[in-house]
């Protein structure tokens, strides 16, 4: 059991250390406290219809940061929302909170489970999570034009 669990343990943080690295590529610096935003085509070339992903960084300390990622999707009705813990020292990029899924469920569905997560539940929402971050690194559009000044 022990080995089991020393498993998916290092296979959580194998993923949370490649959301550091694709958050690192998408960040400038992830230290300082920034925010910026794209779109992100979600349909076909001839509907052209773009979310808008929105990433807001906060500083807490020296070592860690908060990241907030909103994607507002013109296809459904309710915004996307991840937040993350962002370690400097670990590298590694953490989900904390996801849509708040787990607690709106919980106050509909009680449930014997240990906080109401099921047992692969962070570990799916870092997955998900950096899956998102490469679609972000692959697809993403820029909101407004960037025209070097010595042009």
């Amino acid at each position: 059991m022990y080995k089991k669990e020393h498993k998916k343990l290092q296979e959580l943080q194998v993923i949370q250390a490649s959301n550091f690295l694709l958050l690192s590529k998408l960040f400038s610096n992830l230290t300082i406290s920034n925010n910026f935003r794209f779109h992100l085509p979600m349909s076909s070339e001839k509907e052209r219809k773009l979310s808008k992903i929105n990433f807001n960084l906060k500083k807490i300390s020296k070592y860690t940061s908060n990241l907030e990622i909103v994607m507002e999707s013109p296809l459904t009705k309710k915004d996307i929302k991840l937040n993350l813990r962002i370690y400097h020292e670990a590298k590694l990029a953490e989900v904390t909170r996801f849509q708040n899924f787990h607690i709106s469920l919980l106050e509909i569905f009680p449930t014997n489970l240990k906080f109401g997560f099921s047992k692969d539940e962070r570990l799916q929402w870092n997955s998900f999570t950096k899956e998102f971050l490469n679609l972000c690194l692959k697809e993403g559009r820029s909101i407004e034009t960037f025209i070097p000044s010595w042009l």
